[in-house]
């Protein structure tokens, strides 16, 4: 069974100035089964409002 491996960035923002950028990690990786997985898994392992997840813009290509 093919899983495939999504690639993101985590951005960590200042909870009482959310506007505030303290730390982005880029290039980090994941395997999950669906891209709707990765929102539930995102969600729970970097919770709003201190983080924010972004998937690499070539994640969203039709052919990923």
């Amino acid at each position: 069974m093919f899983v495939p491996i999504y690639s993101y960035t985590v951005t960590e923002h200042d909870p009482s100035r959310p506007w505030i950028v303290l730390e982005a990690s880029r290039g980090l990786t994941v395997e999950l089964e669906d891209a709707q997985s990765f929102y539930e898994w995102a969600a729970k392992s970097w919770p709003c409002p201190r983080y924010s997840v972004d998937l690499d813009p070539w994640q969203l290509t039709p052919e990923s």
